[in-house]
C-alpha cells in the first residue's frame, strides 16, 4: 500500500506543480512534512542537503530520497516514476504536434513570442542560483568567470568544465584549510583522471560494437544524466551543446522550442529530453532518451542512500560541490547567451526578453504565465 500512495503522490504532484525544481519541493514540503507527516523537517532539510551531491535534476533527487526512506528502492522507483510520467506524457503529446504543425503560421507566431521568454527564464534561473552559492568567495567567482570563457569562447565540454572546476575547488579549500597533503591531492588528480578516462573508454568502445541510434542516444543521454552536476538547466545547457553543436540531431531553434514545451508542463525541467527523443527517432527515442537522462540520478542517489549521513558532512564533497555549482551557474549563463541566437533576432524579441526577465526579477511572475503571454504576443505581433 505504501508504493501505491507514493506513485499516487507523486503522479498527482507531476501533473499539476508548475514553477520548476523550487516549486516541486516547496510543494513536497507542505504536503509531505506539514500535511501528511511522512518525515519530519528536519530530515526533509536533510533529504535537500544531500540533493546536491549527486548528479542530475534536483528535485528528482529530492522525492527519491524521501520515496526511499519510505518504502525502500522499490518505494524509490514508485516515486521517481510517478513524478516523471504526466510530464512525458504531456511533452510528448507535444513533440507529436509540433513534428507535424511546426511550420503553420499560428505555431511560427506563437513560438515567436516565447522564445526570448525561454532565454529569460534560463537566464533568470542561473542568477537565483548564483545569490545562493557564492556568498562572497572570490573564489568561487574566478571558477564561474572561467566557466564561461572556456564553455563560449573555447567551446569545451561543459560536463569536464563543472567537473574540472569541482576537483580545482576540492585542492583550493585543501590547502586553504591546510588540510593539504601530498597523498590526498595526488589522489584527487588520479580519481578524477580514471573516471574521466573510463567514462570516455566505455562510450567509444560501446559505440564501436553497436551501430544502432537509440544505443547512441542512450549513451549520450546517460553520459550527460551522469556527469552534470547543479540544477535541471545545467542539464539543458549540455544537451544543447550536446545534441545541437556536437551531434547535430536537432537545430537550436528545435532545441529552444522543446525547452518552452518543458517549460509549460509540471515536472523536472529536463523532460526536454522526451521531445529531442521524439524528433530523432520517434516514441522509442522519446522513452530511451527519457529513461537514460534520468537512470544515472537514480542509480547515484540508490548507491549513496545507503551512508548519505557521513558523506554530506565530508569536506572534500563539500568542496568539490562548491566549484561544480560555480561552474554550473556559468554553464546556464552561457547556455542563454548561446541560444539568444536563435530567440533574440531583433528589436521586439529582445525588448520581449528584458521585459520577461524584469517581471521574473520584480514580480516573481510564473514562468508558465510569461510563456503564454508571449506566446499571445507573438500571434498578435506577427498578425
Amino acid at each position: 500500500m505504501q508504493i501505491l500512495e507514493i506513485f499516487k503522490y507523486y503522479f498527482y504532484l507531476g501533473l499539476t506543480c508548475f514553477g520548476g525544481p523550487i516549486a516541486i519541493i516547496a510543494n513536497m514540503r507542505n504536503d509531505l512534512v506539514d500535511d501528511k507527516k511522512w518525515v519530519s523537517a528536519h530530515d526533509f532539510e536533510n533529504y535537500f542537503g544531500y540533493s546536491q551531491i549527486a548528479p542530475g535534476p534536483i528535485a528528482f533527487q529530492v522525492c527519491l530520497y524521501m520515496s526511499y526512506f519510505r518504502a525502500g528502492i522499490m518505494g524509490a522507483v514508485a516515486g521517481g516514476f510517478g513524478l516523471v510520467l504526466p510530464s512525458f506524457l504531456i511533452v510528448l503529446f507535444f513533440s507529436i504536434f509540433y513534428q507535424n504543425f511546426k511550420d503553420t503560421y499560428y505555431v511560427t507566431s506563437i513560438l515567436y513570442g516565447v522564445s526570448p521568454v525561454v532565454i529569460s527564464i534560463i537566464l533568470y534561473s542561473g542568477l537565483q542560483l548564483a545569490s545562493r552559492v557564492f556568498n562572497k568567495d572570490y573564489f568561487l567567482y574566478l571558477l564561474f568567470a572561467l566557466s564561461i570563457v572556456l564553455t563560449i569562447f573555447l567551446k569545451f565540454p561543459i560536463m569536464f568544465v563543472i567537473l574540472g572546476s569541482g576537483l580545482l575547488s576540492l585542492i583550493f579549500y585543501i590547502i586553504k584549510e591546510k588540510k593539504n597533503d601530498e597523498t590526498t591531492t595526488r589522489s584527487g588528480f588520479l580519481l578524477f583522471a580514471v573516471s574521466a578516462k573510463a567514462i570516455s573508454e566505455f562510450l567509444i568502445t560501446a559505440r564501436s560494437f553497436i551501430d544502432s541510434k537509440l544505443v547512441e542516444l542512450s549513451l549520450l543521454f546517460m553520459k550527460v544524466g551522469a556527469l552534470t552536476y547543479g540544477s535541471g538547466f545545467v542539464i539543458v545547457g549540455v544537451l544543447n551543446q550536446e545534441v545541437v553543436n556536437n551531434y547535430g540531431y536537432i537545430t537550436s531553434k528545435e532545441f529552444l522550442d522543446g525547452l518552452a514545451f518543458g517549460q509549460i508542463t509540471p515536472g523536472p525541467v529536463v523532460i526536454t529530453s522526451t521531445f529531442i527523443g521524439y524528433l530523432t527517432q520517434g516514441l522509442p527515442g522519446a522513452i530511451v532518451c527519457t529513461v537514460s537522462i534520468f537512470l544515472p540520478t537514480f542509480l547515484a542517489v540508490m548507491i549513496l542512500a545507503r551512508f548519505i549521513g557521513k558523506i554530506s558532512k565530508n569536506f572534500y564533497v563539500r568542496g568539490f560541490i562548491k566549484g561544480a555549482n560555480a561552474a554550473a551557474i556559468g554553464a546556464i549563463l552561457s547556455t542563454a547567451y548561446l541560444l539568444s541566437g536563435a530567440a533574440v533576432n531583433d528589436y521586439i524579441t529582445a525588448a520581449l526578453a528584458l521585459i520577461s526577465l524584469f517581471c521574473l526579477y520584480k514580480f516573481k511572475l510564473k514562468s508558465l504565465y510569461l510563456i503564454i503571454i508571449g506566446g499571445i504576443l507573438g500571434l498578435i505581433l506577427m498578425h
